[in-house]
């Protein structure tokens, strides 16, 4: 009997800590800002002292490549949001409409 009462609070343990977890992903999105509209790749070479950002389209179109003059620490928060309006600028500067979702691109 003892070790059923013990199987039992083994599992309702590892129940609540599967369910804690579930619940701090969830509310993690909102300390990481994601663009509305496409994406962007930062590549820093570990020799550099720049970083090069690609922005592209939903459409993986590559809509602009810029190197910032410093190396940006894609970690913090305020350096995604910088990037991330620099999308938003860059996807309305695109006047090849590519920018725009494919309806095969939808889920």
């Amino acid at each position: 009997m003892r070790i059923i009462t013990w199987c039992m609070l083994a599992g309702l343990l590892t129940a609540a800590s599967i369910q804690g977890r579930a619940v701090h992903k969830a509310t993690r999105s909102a300390r990481q800002p994601f663009p509305e509209k496409g994406f962007w790749v930062a590549e820093t070479a570990p020799d550099q002292k720049s970083t090069i950002v690609r922005y592209y389209a939903h459409s993986n179109y590559m809509v602009s490549e810029t190197t910032e003059p410093a190396v940006l620490d894609v970690r913090k928060l305020s350096v995604r949001r910088y990037l991330n309006e620099k999308l938003r600028r860059e996807l309305e500067k695109d006047t090849t409409g590519r920018a725009a979702l494919r309806l095969y691109e939808i889920h």
